[in-house]
């Protein structure tokens, strides 16, 4: 039975490390991140890779502003903003959103997206620091389904990107096996080290050989006119 992890094990994944989630699958940890806002809103975040083309993501929330339930998990799924459609069928959302979100305006009170509605919650402005980004601004828009248990997540980025995530909440106890990549390669440099070295064959019979055709030689030489 694989152990179940806690949040401390979680936190140390890094870039290189693999985990086990969902029905058996490994999924590879490509990136870390940080990011955090004023108030004291923060959160890291692990790019995880099953093999596919589709970015994954697990999340730690720390929110001040629910107490009760200050720390959370999330398993997040990029999606196309093209998924993604407000209340009045004639927004465009690709070309308005990003405009709207880096301008302070008033965010679509419902959005649609899979199949579900969504209703905005929250809006955080902050600083994200990791991956090929580098320290950069961030302000992130979140609606929440009628039940509470899907998180629509959008992202205005400083450069220009707009990102949406389709996140739901997830138990650190879901998770498990995690394969440490500097414990891999130590594994892998002990395995190297300890597997025993093809020994040279034994060269004993090559003397005694040479030995004996010597000494019947000096015997012809000596004896040889009998």
């Amino acid at each position: 039975m694989p152990s179940l992890f806690t949040q401390a094990q979680l936190r140390r994944l890094r870039p290189g490390d693999r985990v086990t989630y969902g029905g058996g699958v490994q999924w590879d940890v490509l990136d870390y991140s940080t990011y955090t806002d004023p108030e004291g809103y923060e959160t890291e975040e692990w790019e995880l890779s099953s093999g596919g083309n589709t970015s994954y993501y697990l999340l730690r929330e720390v929110d001040p502003a629910n107490p009760d339930t200050s720390v959370n998990w999330y398993f997040s799924q990029e999606i196309k903003i093209e998924q993604v459609a407000s209340e009045h069928p004639g927004d465009n959302l690709k070309f308005s959103l990003w405009r709207s979100m880096r301008e302070g305006e008033h965010p679509h009170e419902r959005l649609r997206a899979l199949g579900r509605d969504y209703f905005f919650e929250s809006k955080t402005t902050g600083t994200y620091v990791g991956g090929e980004k580098g320290e950069t601004s961030r302000t992130t828009w979140d609606y929440w389904d009628s039940d509470h248990l899907w998180n629509l997540a959008i992202e205005a980025w400083e450069d220009g990107g707009l990102y949406v995530y389709s996140t739901k909440k997830v138990d650190p106890s879901d998770f498990s096996e995690i394969e440490d990549s500097e414990r891999s390669i130590n594994s892998m440099r002990y395995a190297m080290a300890s597997t025993p070295k093809r020994s040279k064959p034994k060269k004993t019979w090559q003397w005694v050989a040479a030995w004996s055709l010597t000494i019947l030689g000096i015997c012809l030489m000596l004896f040889g006119g009998w």
